[in-house]
Order: structure tokens, then sequence, then C-alpha cells
């Protein structure tokens, strides 16, 4: 039997990123121990993954954005691999996706991946759209 209220957050999930994308707010947290919070992160209808304003070590000298593009999305589940994403709108062929798996609803985000070949975790709250 089908949870009823997992079904209504699916439903709200689906609802909102009719309208557009889900934004989360929430912490990344690369393997190597560094850890950004405040991070956030949205996720549209056609599963369009973009991580806002992040760095991936302390050391970083800026911030960008990332897109990656395409992510598949079964139900709440999340799962990409081999996936180039985009950095400054530019192709980054050093740092494609592989094996991103995770989980999204109407209140929380959570996925995990490598990015060129450094593993990364996100974890995150939906937050209202302005």
């Amino acid at each position: 039997m089908v949870n009823m209220k997992h079904l209504l957050l699916s439903l709200a999930l689906l609802l909102s990123m009719a309208a557009g994308a889900t934004r989360y707010k929430g912490t990344l947290r690369m393997a190597s121990g560094f850890t950004l919070t405040d991070v956030t992160v949205s996720l549209d209808a056609n599963g369009d993954l973009t991580l806002y304003r992040v760095k991936f070590a302390r050391m970083m000298p800026v911030r960008v954005d990332v897109l990656i593009p395409q992510v598949t999305l079964r139900g709440d589940s999340l799962y990409a691999d081999g996936i180039v994403p985009t950095m400054k709108g530019k192709p980054k062929q050093d740092k494609i996706v592989t094996e991103l798996t995770g989980t999204a609803d109407a209140r929380t985000l959570t996925f995990r991946c490598f990015l060129g070949g450094k593993q990364m975790f996100y974890s995150g709250h939906n937050i209202p759209l302005p």
C-alpha cells in the first residue's frame, strides 16, 4: 500500500517543479573533509541540478555556479553517470559527474556523487522561492 504522506509529498514536489525549480539550502561536504554551509541548490522538472556559489576546497579562490544537466528523476530518486557539468556556462570535461544517487521530495534533497573523481555529498531542506 502506498504511504499517503509519501504520495502527497511527491505530488507537492511535482507541482512545484512544474511551476519551476525547487530550491533547497543545505550543506555540501567533500570527502577530503571540506564543508560548505548554506549552499543553495535547485532541481527543475527536466532534472537540471544547479549548485549556486560553491567551491570544493578551502583554498579554491572563487565560487562558481555548477549545472549538472539532465539528472534522471524516478519518483523520489535521482541518478546520473557520465554527465559533463557546466561552470560559468562552459562544459567542464575534467569535472565529469559520476555515480550520482540521491533523493528529492518537497522537503529535502540529498545526493552524493563524484565530481571530477572527488566524492561530494549534499543534504538540504526546501526553501520558498522569492
